[in-house]
């Protein structure tokens, strides 16, 4: 099966380092298949047996290699693509970022998140996805990474459209 590996805050600044080169290397030393990166934001694509424990068994192996946690959300190739095409159909006029959810959130607390007064942006979730525009930038977004996270109560990890759309290329090559 074709993965996505989405590693949480890394290559952000001088800290939390994670060359691509080193991430391969991991990777492919865990008896991983066909790996490859995207850019420097933590993105990998492999193939693998499917294992539930195979989050729990790269976030070991990341931090004993690199020495700080590094949180992974995992996506099957046919749950990245339905997530490059499921945009609901009211955020496509505008730019929009793609917050992948580490585990499904409580309906509850979404419905709770909605309560938040984040003009002019607008958000919507879909499945495992928070998707949501950018009206001012990335840079000055209220529903940040942090406040999704604090909000949902599950860990979120953030991408633009073009490297979504660029890595489900990848799945297809």
């Amino acid at each position: 099966m074709i993965f996505v590996a989405l590693l949480h805050a890394v290559n952000l600044g001088a800290t939390r380092k994670v060359p691509m080169a080193d991430l391969r290397a991991l990777l492919t030393g865990l008896g991983l298949e066909g790996v490859r990166t995207y850019i420097q934001s933590g993105n990998a694509v492999f193939e693998a047996e499917p294992d539930p424990a195979l989050r729990g068994q790269l976030e070991d192996a990341l931090g004993a290699r690199f020495g700080f946690p590094v949180p992974v959300t995992l996506r099957t190739a046919p749950e990245w693509h339905e997530a490059a095409q499921g945009c609901p159909a009211h955020l496509r006029n505008e730019p929009v970022v793609l917050a992948f959810l580490r585990d499904p959130p409580d309906p509850a607390r979404v419905e709770a998140l909605r309560g938040r007064d984040v003009t002019p942006e607008r958000w919507e979730v879909a499945g495992g996805t928070l998707y949501q525009t950018v009206p001012d930038g990335v840079r000055n977004l209220r529903l940040s990474a942090a406040v999704i996270e604090r909000h949902l109560g599950v860990k979120v990890t953030v991408r633009n459209e073009r490297t979504v759309q660029a890595i489900a290329a990848m799945l297809d090559t």
